[in-house]
């Protein structure tokens, strides 16, 4: 191949989001169907799935390592390569005893070399490509990541489910062995293939580095991801502390508005993940060793980052012009359609006497996962095409209404109850705004990276604050749903939308 050819975008662009989409649906979404068919209690199933893909929520955290050092293309083929060891090992792993653990064991690694490969990926595409290229392919990008997500949870989950319903493989376990192995072959194949067709830039060059820096990056990375998970599961007890508190105090009933936010029973607790007694001891346990354990870690992190290229990387970030309209922009933007891509599913399936569609899996399976994601694809390629063409400052506030518009829809569907027909409809426009309106936010994640130094932390910075602000949304979901039904829900979901429009006024959209 030539090298003119290695160096077309269509050539390596494709492949690298494809593949970057793989590991975190296996492990985020279809590692909850695999326990489901292997008899894992569900509680287990969302709480060890949620805890080992802590890595992509902790992303941000790596960017600098991955910028201190080493290539971006060299952390990006060789995350890669472990990444498809663990997509091998984890279905092997489901034949032995201890299945459940071993197999999360796995899982696990997958996703702390993927949040690796991400933040070095990110890098790499804004080395890789010249600015004007960089707009033109966000909706390539963002397209070619929803058809790996596709592949992951659409057509694996299809082949595993037909596997035992045509008494190929009748047993689960046999069936889902299988297929993931399938899943870690096509991963391994197309990442062989990128592996000759994908660049060396030539901005890409390792950080010069003094004898021990690599080390003293590692154990710099080392305490402050110790610190974010510490400081994860300190917040974690103090809301759910703080949310009991009030509904001890404002309301106090099992079927009360605030109901959602009281301890299920009196022997529900968990530290860590690990059963352990009460849920309100467990809660002060874990928020006291923890609270210790981050306090602890951010005076050793503080002392090891000071003065060095890694502190150096956070604080460029932090210090760069009008960095608080940027920190609100990724905290607001997207949080009111967050919101309704997390609860529109649970909508459609919920019955008619909580106020949902009561439509079947199937349905929605195709309405998701087809009609969905065609939307998803076609918004995506025309948002990147309208700011390629366009220019940032012109075309995001289309991008921008155009994403959280559809929401009004879901809120008219909340109280008409329309026909399965009419939802098709309803979620191609969602999904064709949210893919609109995220080739915008990643444009602009694309144009803050590149106000200084530090390229690849700048961007795993920006993409690690949105992403918790998601988890956020999501959580939010839940309370709000539970307590005020649907209509409700969407409706707090469109007013929610206004503080993200409202940060487009202030956020700096130089295109210098």
């Amino acid at each position: 191949m030539t090298d003119r050819a290695a160096r077309n975008p269509w050539a390596f662009v494709p492949l690298m989001y494809f593949l970057q989409a793989i590991p975190v649906a296996l492990v985020q979404e279809v590692g909850t169907i695999v326990y489901k068919d292997l008899g894992v209690a569900n509680e287990s199933i969302t709480r060890w799935t949620s805890i080992v893909a802590l890595p992509w929520s902790l992303q941000m955290l790596l960017g600098p390592l991955v910028d201190l050092s080493g290539t971006r293309r060299q952390w990006v083929v060789r995350a890669q390569l472990a990444i498809a060891a663990a997509l091998v090992a984890a279905p092997l792993l489901l034949r032995l005893p201890n299945a459940f653990e071993l197999s999360l064991g796995a899982f696990f690694v997958a996703a702390l070399f993927s949040a690796l490969c991400n933040a070095a990926m990110d890098g790499f595409y804004l080395l890789a490509l010249p600015k004007e290229e960089q707009a033109k392919f966000a909706g390539i990008q963002s397209t070619c990541y929803r058809l790996g997500t596709l592949f992951a949870k659409g057509l694996l989950v299809l082949l595993a489910g037909k596997l035992v319903a045509l008494k190929i493989l009748p047993n689960p376990k046999d069936a889902w062995t299988v297929t993931l192995l399938v899943g870690a072959t096509v991963y391994g194949g197309l990442y062989l293939l990128e592996r000759r067709v994908i660049p060396r830039p030539e901005e890409d060059v390792p950080a010069v580095e003094a004898p021990g820096e690599l080390r003293r990056n590692i154990e710099r990375t080392l305490s402050v991801v110790g610190l974010g998970i510490s400081g994860y599961f300190t917040a974690n007890s103090a809301v759910r502390l703080c949310a009991n508190a009030a509904w001890s105090l404002f309301d106090g009933r099992h079927d009360g508005p605030l109901h959602g936010w009281m301890f299920g029973d009196s022997t529900g607790g968990y530290i860590l993940g690990f059963s352990a007694g009460s849920a309100n001891s467990a809660e002060w346990v874990q928020l006291t060793v923890c609270g210790i354990t981050a306090l602890t870690l951010l005076g050793s992190a503080r002392g090891l980052i000071k003065g060095s290229p890694m502190g150096d990387a956070f604080g460029s970030f932090f210090r760069q012009p009008g960095i608080a309209a940027v920190l609100a922009f990724l905290m607001f933007y997207r949080f009111g359609e967050a919101m309704v891509m997390k609860m529109s599913p649970l909508f459609m399936k919920d019955t008619a006497a909580a106020g949902g569609l009561a439509l079947g899996t199937d349905t929605v399976g195709s309405i998701k996962g087809l009609v969905g994601v065609f939307g998803i694809v076609l918004g995506g390629i025309a948002g990147g095409l309208i700011v390629s063409r366009a220019g940032l400052k012109k075309s995001i506030w289309p991008l921008a209404i155009c994403m959280h518009l559809p929401n009004l829809l879901y809120l008219w569907a909340s109280h008409a109850l329309p026909r399965v027909e009419v939802m098709y409809g309803v979620d191609f426009f969602e999904q064709f705004g949210y893919g609109f309106g995220f080739a915008g936010y990643t444009i602009v994640l694309q144009r803050i990276a590149q106000r200084g130094n530090y390229r690849t932390a700048h961007y795993a910075l920006g993409v690690g604050v949105g992403a918790l602000f998601i988890q956020v949304a999501g959580v939010l979901s839940g309370v709000l749903q539970a307590n005020f039904g649907y209509q409700g829900f969407f409706l707090a979901a469109v007013f929610l939308a206004i503080p993200g429009l409202a940060t487009l006024l202030f956020l700096p959209l130089d295109e210098s």
